[in-house]
């Protein structure tokens, strides 16, 4: 094999069979070898948008493909043709900006500087996109809706009573993933920022809540911790669930609770499950979590699911016929983030191929969706990432050979759960992580080890594994 067209070629049959037609058509099949140079090989792609998508979510595969087919690791840029002056090759000697987390630590301040009561309290993980406005109301949805749009209210009037608050507090909003309680948590936090800038606001993942107690116990800066959550006027955990069987993170959320409630301080929490259903929960957590209202979010009826798609393809400027609108809801019915991820792919696909959006393409779109046979790169790198968020370690750790102990925990973790929804073969996975076989299975046991001794742990892993799922 002595040229490029020949590697080219080899390349493109290896992505053709780790990947779906519909996916090759669209990402790889305009895939041209333009260079192979030392350690470095740039291959290019007809068109802008195609190279951006092709670098964040396929350049790990083009890498494993081409790795098997020279026999050594190669670095990998993805140039476009796009225009007429010639390839538009991204800076490789650029350093790529730092992945955003969705947990950050408290601010660092010096050990004996006060926190200021007065300043505001807001997590930089808000959509502001996320509104009441652009909230989709249907009958599954209506109740939790109005219960968010009260709570903002209130929570946003200077003179409220403690009457108003008592009412809805805690307001607890469950429901499976994906129907829209993000939604509703961001919804209420940019409405009381519009209305009452000077209202102190903490939303948190439940994972982050634990990250942060952690932290403050090897730190020793509890107090700021504890200051930081106790003096909000709004406190919303979103995911509670994640605090069953993490006895010290309970223990210091009662508290935390105990204080904003007995203060007249709003509490918003969401679950995928209600709290008699939420395993290994104190019995006084549980008590508190129902004082106030409960309201619930169920899969989207047909009705909305059909509302949903017509704005999905309005907002993405995109036509679709009433025949094509009423298959796609007949056919999506898991939940709001599944419609959404389909109507970008179709727009996608239709956009990149000009075609028109039929029946035909909607189903070779979406097919991959309803059959659950997502690609193996796509629930590889969503498991890293995820992995990645929950415990706070960059991506870039995960994949590497670093050993320090937290980094081998988490790629062991990501390794288990690779193994487990994808069924991705031992060998595989030491090709994803650069290791031998023995070593992928010890990590494996290990972690099977650990779910079925310590609670907590396995809270956590079994956890991720079911957002993943969803």
């Amino acid at each position: 094999m002595n040229t490029l067209k020949d590697i080219e070629l080899s390349v493109l049959d290896q992505l053709k069979q780790k990947f779906t037609p519909t996916i090759y058509e669209l990402w790889f099949q305009s895939l041209q070898l333009v260079s192979l140079d030392g350690d470095t090989a740039v291959f290019s792609t007809d068109s802008n948008f195609k190279q951006e998508l092709i670098t964040k979510r396929h350049a790990s595969s083009i890498k494993a493909a081409l790795r098997e087919v020279v026999g050594f690791d190669v670095q990998i840029v993805i140039a476009s043709r796009e225009g007429s002056e010639g390839f538009h090759i991204p800076d490789i000697t650029e350093k790529p900006e730092p992945e955003k987390k969705t947990v950050s630590p408290l601010p660092e301040e010096p050990e004996n500087k006060p926190i200021d009561p007065e300043a505001a309290i807001e997590s930089s993980s808000i959509v502001d996109e996320y509104t009441f406005d652009n909230f989709i109301e249907g009958e599954s949805n209506r109740f939790a809706l109005a219960a968010c749009r009260a709570v903002a209210q209130y929570s946003s009037s200077p003179d409220k009573t403690e009457m108003d608050v008592s009412t809805y507090n805690p307001l607890f909003i469950y429901g499976p993933s994906g129907v829209g309680k993000t939604h509703l948590l961001f919804a209420v936090t940019n409405e009381i920022k519009k209305n009452n800038p000077s209202c102190k606001i903490v939303y948190k993942k439940s994972e982050e809540f634990t990250n942060e107690l952690i932290a403050s116990l090897q730190n020793g800066t509890q107090d700021r911790f504890r200051q930081h959550y106790r003096n909000a006027d709004v406190l919303l955990i979103d995911d509670v669930q994640f605090l069953a069987g993490k006895e010290s993170t309970q223990e210091e959320f009662f508290h935390t609770f105990s204080t904003l409630y007995e203060n007249g301080k709003q509490i918003i929490l969401t679950s995928d499950r209600p709290p008699k259903d939420i395993k290994t929960l104190e019995d006084r957590l549980l008590t508190r979590f129902i004082w106030g209202l409960l309201a619930d979010i169920q899969p989207p009826s047909f009705e909305l699911r059909t509302a949903i798609i017509n704005k999905k393809a309005e907002n993405l400027k995109i036509s679709i016929s009433g025949e094509v609108v009423e298959y796609l809801a007949t056919k999506l019915q898991n939940n709001i983030r599944q419609i959404e991820g389909s109507i970008k792919r179709i727009a996608a696909i239709s956009l990149l191929t000009g075609s028109p959006i039929t029946i035909e393409l909607c189903r070779r779109a979406i097919s991959d969706i309803l059959s659950g046979n997502e690609p193996v790169d796509v629930t590889v790198d969503r498991i890293i990432t995820l992995v990645s968020k929950r415990l706070n370690i960059p991506v870039a750790d995960i994949r590497a050979k670093r050993r320090t102990a937290g980094i081998v925990n988490a790629r062991h973790i990501c390794i288990y759960m690779i193994r487990q929804l994808s069924d991705v073969s031992f060998s595989t996975l030491g090709e994803i992580f650069d290791c031998d076989h023995t070593t992928i299975m010890s990590a494996f046991r290990k972690v099977e080890a650990a779910i079925a001794s310590d609670p907590e742990f396995s809270a956590l892993v079994l956890g991720m594994m079911d957002e993943i799922k969803n």
